[in-house]
């Protein structure tokens, strides 16, 4: 089973909104809603099973809501922060990261950087963020966390928006490719 997590809730109207970061007009919340629909409608032309996280409920909520096992793949979309001239797109993996978990984070960040044609900044553990312990990298299966490009940079937000659906539909790809590996 694939699970789809926006990283950020900015339309909740039962719970806390998360807008996440702000930068050139968008609210990660906002772009991180929109992506996990555009892989959900990709994810649904491919047949493919998945569960993604609900506008009304708490990252907290997903997880205790959702029942994730070996052959899972989980992923959680962002949007980077900065400076303006901070670009491109990475992924993060737990500490523990198998081969499994550390290839599918290259393949994501790779798509991205492709069809973005932002800068690869690589895959990092979540150890390396200011959290030190991310809450779905806990989850059981093949977990990434990616972060698809700076809301904070006006040219990677631009060539998100004009590469997203093309973008979306690799990343269907890839996730039903990695959730048939191990069945």
């Amino acid at each position: 089973m694939i699970f789809l997590s926006a990283g950020h809730n900015s339309k909740s109207t039962s719970v806390k909104q998360d807008p996440g970061a702000i930068g050139n007009g968008y609210k990660e919340g906002d772009l991180t809603i929109e992506f996990r629909d555009l892989v959900a409608h990709e994810l649904d032309i491919l047949s493919a099973k998945y569960v993604k996280d609900s506008d009304d409920e708490t990252l907290q909520q997903y997880v205790n809501r959702i029942n994730t096992g070996n052959g899972s793949v989980v992923v959680e979309y962002h949007f980077d922060a900065a400076t303006p001239q901070a670009t491109g797109c990475s992924s993060l993996i737990e500490i523990d990261a198998d081969r499994l978990d550390k290839a599918m984070a290259i393949e994501l960040m790779v798509a991205t950087g492709t069809i973005l044609g932002v800068k690869q900044r690589g895959v990092h553990f979540e150890n390396e963020t200011r959290f030190n312990r991310l809450a779905l990298m806990r989850e059981n299966g093949i977990v990434c966390l990616h972060e698809l490009c700076f809301i904070s940079n006006a040219d990677d937000i631009q060539k998100y928006h004009a590469k997203k659906k093309e973008l979306a539909k690799l990343h269907a790809q890839i996730l039903v490719k990695y959730e048939q590996i191990i069945p």
